[in-house]
């Protein structure tokens, strides 16, 4: 069966550690009958926190409450508190190092701690006193954030809510049940429109390629390829873990001087100028704008023209996001500090920043040593990456079998890639690219002209750039090696 020949071979072609060895799973047991209440947790089990998820979501890493009041608002951001159970050194803790995230697939996932813990003794499940770490926020009535706090709490999640039900009551299509949640959401959606407005006023990215959902059958075969819609109620869960992402980071740099940062750096200007010629930005604007401006301008013509492949290659402009002790700044988020905080069910990177704001909450001396931790932070990058291809190469295979029963059928492309070898074309309507090759190219032969991402006919003088739109067919596919073989669809 396809579905599991995939997963398995991204396993051991990533070399992904699947399994959990039975003293593992032993510890688990023994961590989670570890007693909840402890005398340095503030009570906040009244309190009307809700999770916000995915419908088909098992680990709640984060609940929030917010509180409108006559100077702004009062928001609370709490996550689980993984740092409580898993202790440093300890065998589980060695292992979710070795895992560093967890590797999310169409339908399954292999999760960088036991169920036992993530599904359970960690996750903020509804109705259930939950250990968590808490940043407290005050904003002002416009939503700049004045002051904040970190402490260790006891809290109850009062419904656990997704991001459907979320969606129709804010946009009036089926009000919650349960007056304290909806106070809380709607003071929330106020809140969120504000900051919002703070976040275009900085000039962050808005960066919103489609994703694709990949909805399976029972025997685990693609049926349908649907667009992942964004919604409002994304956005409320996004702002407030921005928030307590950056107050995180303040946190660890005000008092450690270095910390688990979420960096970002500017993107390479070789890259920017491929960008421009694209965008064919013109050269006086060009040699004047920022690499935020540029960038920006980019994603606003794309946006305009409703380009898919426009936003597919600002994404591959932009540097990737790393983790590093030193605080570089996030040049997407165009914030001057930030850090990952809000899921250290899932990203040890989180649990790092968990156990820095701990030690100093303890006031105990600190012990970390800042070139261990750096080490920690390139490691956690490296496998972030491991985890994105392993996702992506099993999210390629099952696409190739879904397109099987395509071949030779006729389907629009953009080019997104050209080498001297042929052209990518990424197939928009099914998130994937396959491979024209240059001797598929029909009436001549063509050459790459350097520095131009274009392949140009000698005779005709014939072109193929980067951003054109072609209709190709489909001439073969290999499910498990990822290839999709085109040609241009009416052979001129």
């Amino acid at each position: 069966m396809i579905y599991k020949e995939a997963i398995q071979d991204a396993i051991s072609m990533h070399d992904l550690p699947a399994e959990w060895s039975p003293e593992l799973l032993k510890e688990a047991d023994l961590i989670a009958s570890k007693t909840k209440k402890t005398k340095y947790r503030k009570d906040l089990t009244n309190l009307p926190f809700a999770t916000i998820d995915g419908a088909d979501a098992k680990d709640f890493d984060d609940a929030i409450y917010c509180q409108k009041n006559s100077n702004g608002f009062s928001l609370y951001v709490a996550i689980a508190d993984v740092s409580f159970y898993v202790e440093v050194g300890s065998k589980l803790d060695k292992e979710a190092l070795k895992r560093g995230t967890s590797i999310y697939f169409p339908g399954t996932v292999v999760p960088m701690l036991p169920e036992r813990l993530s599904n359970d003794i960690c996750s903020l499940r509804p109705n259930e006193d939950r250990c968590a770490m808490v940043c407290e926020m005050s904003l002002d009535s416009s939503g700049q954030r004045l002051k904040y706090k970190f402490y260790s709490a006891l809290i109850n999640s009062k419904a656990r809510l997704t991001y459907k039900q979320v969606e129709s009551h804010i946009t009036n299509a089926q009000p919650l049940q349960g007056a304290e949640v909806i106070e809380s959401i709607n003071a929330l959606e106020k809140l969120t429109t504000s900051r919002l407005k703070i976040r275009q006023s900085r000039y962050a990215l808005e960066i919103n390629p489609k994703e694709a959902i990949l909805e399976l059958t029972p025997n685990q075969e693609v049926k349908n390829i649907i667009v992942k819609k964004p919604m409002r109620a994304h956005k409320l869960v996004e702002e407030s873990m921005l928030l307590a992402n950056e107050c995180a980071a303040e946190f660890m740099q005000d008092r450690f001087d270095f910390g688990v940062f979420r960096i970002h750096e500017n993107p390479d200007p070789s890259k920017l100028e491929v960008l421009k010629k694209y965008f064919q930005i013109p050269a006086q604007i060009a040699s004047q704008s920022s690499p935020l401006e540029t960038i920006n301008y980019c994603l606003k013509k794309a946006a305009e023209k409703k380009d898919d492949s426009g936003q597919i290659l600002v994404l591959q402009t932009l540097a990737r996001a790393e983790y590093s002790t030193d605080n570089l700044g996030h040049f997407g988020l165009q914030l001057k500090q930030y850090a990952h905080f809000t899921s250290p069910i899932r990203r040890y990177p989180d649990l790092l920043t968990h156990r820095m704001i701990n030690k100093s909450l303890a006031h105990k001396k600190s012990t970390f040593n800042k070139s261990q931790l750096q080490d920690m932070c390139e490691e956690s990058s490296v496998l972030e990456r491991r985890a994105e291809k392993a996702s992506r190469q099993v999210e390629q295979v099952l696409i190739c079998s879904y397109l099987k029963d395509k071949v030779g059928s006729e389907i629009d492309g953009v080019v997104t890639g050209v080498t001297d070898f042929g052209l990518f074309v990424n197939l928009e309507a099914y998130f994937i690219s396959g491979l024209l090759h240059v001797s598929d190219l029909p009436g001549d032969r063509y050459f790459l002209i350097q520095g131009t991402n274009t392949l140009k006919g000698k005779k005709t003088g014939k072109s193929f750039k980067l951003g054109q739109k072609l209709k190709v067919k489909i001439a073969a596919i290999s499910p498990l090696d990822r290839k999709i073989n085109l040609v241009i669809a009416n052979g001129k």
